[in-house]
């Protein structure tokens, strides 16, 4: 019975086998080889189990089978259910266990021949009659007949055979050329004849060739990818640098970056986004990028949020610690001052200021950090200070001074920082600051006699009254016109107290006026009448008159002294040399109060003491006192003696006291001091050093000219131990008026917007803004290497 189905006939049954058999082996051609699926051999491969070898047979087998493919790979994939994934990678360092196909063509003309050089060649023993031989290292270069040496990169030791194979031949050469092609050459009796005899050969060339021209070719497969790649690594880096920059300008100028919002556009946004809107409008490229980028939100790259400036302001604040703390160790010796003071957010910080002489022999004063709520007590002070020179790996030993202020715990003998500082390394000798010493003179003076007390405070008053109203203040400045308005005092800027007073003796008569104005004003209170009035008064005073212009010269000399005490350059030789000339100075003018008299005379128009204008009062005498006359003075004598005189004798006091300490740390800090730093032939060097500079004509040098001249002409070998002696007295701090000026900049950095700030973003960025000449001198490249090597980012740099 029929089941309804066709059939055929035995010869068409077979017919219709044939075809399906052609289809299927068609399609199984067309189908990629399996080893191309195989990633290249890893280390763990070169340890595989010897099944491998059956592997790669197997695999052979896939590729050159025309017929049975069905039963090849079912046999393959039963034989490879228990093998090792080890070994289904390729181990291309071995050419024995090479598969010569295109695959491996590739991969070695684009990677290169490892010749496995220092792999053990004790596998490579071949025994003959007279003795074992093995490969040596030689092979692998050639000597030609005019003594070049030249390498033989095409030489390749198998490691699995301890064999030689010829690396292009074996990829492109036929396979009965020789055993360096097919199961490798041992014959290391014969080896250096048959090896120069397979280089030269024409299949040897042409093989060669062929992989080099092979390895031009599979260079170009990836050539878009590398393309692509290089666009986008150079689009991103000049993003960053656009971006470096505009934070290293900010920065450097200590302005905030960051505002209420992250918003391009807004008009709450932060120096940073409006300095890359300014940017934009000139910047067709920055201007694409921040419509593409500036607003995708948080999760993607842009390198727009403050994340990465913040980044990048600590990155710039490693590299230039890094390079300050390198300068001090080449240095070797330093010295070190710290001064606190409170901020915005009343958080205590100590400066920590560190000097040194660069390589030019020129000393420098470098900011490292802000020490936040150390205590004023001065264990805790130093306490802060050896943690902060173990933080940077500075040795206490090599500390050859300190200058702090004149505070009791600072500056104490027995319990004050320097004196704890003295247990651990006696030789970093205590400098008082020398600024702030001139201004205590300047203190102890004013407060020496009433008169001088009177005088400051009533400039202060003048200061008080008129500032107090606007309206007082346009009265006087419209009788000043280009004159010098009235100025505030302060308590630590004596150079504030030189501008309050010379603003009075060049305006007397202005502000004269101008007092006058208000009290004959009739719109005016009668409580402002009065104020003016009281202040009126002492402008009709000769003793009033000759404060003003007493003042102002003394104060003018002090003034430019002080100035000049505050230079980074200033030394101990200088300092003694500047408080002797105002010594000098105070006991000239003790012989021109005469001088005084007539100008102050000629500027109020006063004569008359204010003693020779009141009553003398006769005392009544008793019936047993004798009539002996009564010496009375008269108020220009007492004027002379009581004040004139008194101040002069407080100035010339406190100047020789303060002087007399710089003058024993010149004279002690290179015979007493460093005994141990400098070698007994020092005396000879100073003899040969002066000889040398007479002999120059040249002329007179202090010690830092000294010491940079050494350092220009290269005489240090000559002069090792002068040299030392110079680098330990100019790094010595005279002043530490470099952590005052850390403090303005403290006010910048941490304002009021910005009082939350932490403590490693303040020092970040106020070392950015305090040595922003080395933060200039920093290549934008460095930055943004160091900023992809310590963060991975989505984008490639």
């Amino acid at each position: 019975m029929s089941d309804g189905r066709k059939r055929f006939s035995g010869s068409e049954y077979k017919k219709r086998a044939k075809d399906k058999e052609y289809k299927e082996s068609k399609v199984l051609n067309k189908i990629p080889k399996l080893s191309t699926f195989f990633k290249p051999a890893t280390p763990s491969s070169l340890n595989a189990p010897d099944n491998g070898q059956q592997h790669q047979h197997d695999l052979e087998e896939i590729e050159t089978s025309k017929c049975e493919s069905d039963l090849v790979i079912n046999n393959l994939t039963t034989s490879t259910l228990n093998m090792d994934p080890a070994t289904f990678y390729i181990d291309y360092n071995d050419p024995a266990k090479w598969i010569i196909n295109d695959v491996t063509r590739d991969y070695v003309a684009k990677h290169g021949i490892n010749q496995n050089l220092n792999d053990d060649f004790t596998c490579s023993k071949r025994e003959y009659p007279d003795k074992n031989r093995f490969l040596n290292k030689s092979l692998f270069v050639r000597t030609r007949i005019n003594g070049e040496v030249q390498s033989r990169p095409w030489l390749v030791f198998s490691k699995s055979t301890g064999t030689v194979f010829c690396a292009p031949c074996r990829l492109f050469g036929s396979a009965h050329l020789s055993t360096l092609v097919t199961i490798g050459f041992n014959d290391w009796k014969n080896a250096v004849r048959k090896l120069n005899d397979h280089e030269n050969s024409i299949p040897h060339k042409t093989s060669t060739v062929a992989l080099i021209e092979r390895g031009k070719t599979a260079g170009k497969i990836n050539q878009e990818i590398v393309l692509q790649l290089e666009q986008e690594t150079n689009y991103w880096r000049n993003i960053l640098k656009r971006i470096v920059a505009t934070v290293r300008s900010l920065v450097i100028r200590g302005l905030p970056l960051r505002g209420s919002e992250e918003k391009f556009g807004s008009y709450h946004s932060g120096n940073f986004i409006m300095t890359l809107e300014l940017l934009a409008e000139f910047d067709p490229f920055l201007s694409e990028h921040i419509r593409h980028y500036g607003k995708i939100g948080s999760g993607n790259t842009s390198y727009l949020s403050s994340q990465t400036y913040g980044e990048f302001i600590q990155i710039m604040a490693e590299k230039i610690t890094k390079q300050i703390v390198e300068e001090i160790k080449v240095s070797k010796y330093f010295s070190i001052s710290v001064d606190s003071t409170p901020d915005v957010s009343h958080v205590d910080q100590l400066s920590f200021i560190i000097r040194y002489i660069s390589k030019d022999g020129t000393p420098i004063e470098r900011f490292l950090k802000f020490i936040a709520n150390t205590g004023h007590k001065s264990e805790q002070l130093a306490d802060a200070v050896f943690d902060t020179l173990n933080q940077y790996n500075l040795d206490i030993k090599n500390c050859r001074g300190q200058s702090y202020d004149n505070a009791s715990n600072m500056a104490g003998k027995y319990t004050g920082l320097q004196a704890r500082i003295k247990e651990v390394i006696p030789l970093a000798i205590y400098v008082p600051c020398s600024a702030h010493s001139l201004n205590l003179v300047g203190i102890s003076a004013v407060d020496c006699c009433e008169k001088s007390t009177t005088y400051f405070r009533y400039l202060q008053e003048l200061y008080n009254f008129f500032t107090a109203s606007t309206h007082r203040w346009e009265i006087l400045l419209f009788y000043l016109k280009k004159s010098k308005c009235v100025k505030s005092l302060s308590q630590t800027r004596w150079s504030a107290r030189y501008e309050a007073g010379k603003s009075l003796c060049t305006s007397w008569s202005e502000i004269k006026n101008a007092l006058q104005a208000i009290i004959d004003d009739a719109n005016e209170k009668p409580v402002t009448k009065f104020d003016a009035s009281v202040l009126l008064k002492p402008f009709n005073t000769i003793e009033m008159c000759f404060m003003t212009v007493f003042w102002n010269e003394v104060l003018e000399r002090f003034h430019i002294v002080n100035k000049k005490l505050q230079s980074v350059n200033i030394e101990l030789g200088m300092i003694v040399e500047l408080y002797g000339s105002l010594e000098q100075y105070i006991s000239r003018i003790r012989n021109n109060f005469e001088e005084y008299e007539g100008k102050a005379i000629q500027i109020c128009g006063e004569m008359q003491y204010k003693k020779d204008k009141r009553r003398t009062v006769k005392r009544k005498r008793q019936f047993d006192e004798t009539m002996n006359e009564v010496i009375t003075e008269t108020g220009k004598e007492d004027f002379r003696i009581n004040v004139f005189f008194v101040i002069l004798d407080k100035l010339n006091a406190e100047l020789v006291r303060r002087g007399s300490s710089y003058k024993n740390l010149c004279v002690k800090a290179l015979i007493e001091q460093y005994p141990n730093d400098i070698e007994e032939s020092f005396t000879n060097e100073c003899l040969h050093l002066r000889d040398h500079l007479f002999f120059k004509s040249d002329k007179k040098r202090n010690a830092q000219e000294l010491c940079k001249m050494l350092y220009t002409n290269d005489l240090i070998d000559i002069y090792p131990n002068v040299t030392t002696a110079l680098r330990m007295y100019l790094c010595t701090f005279a002043t530490n008026c470099t952590a005052e000026r850390s403090f303005s900049a403290l006010k910048r950095v941490k304002s009021h917007l910005r009082s939350t700030l932490e403590s490693d973003r303040l020092n970040a960025t106020s070392i950015l803004h305090i040595e922003s000449e080395m933060l200039r001198s920093i290549n934008y490249d460095d930055i943004i290497d160091d900023f992809a090597s310590k963060k991975v980012r989505r984008k490639m740099l």
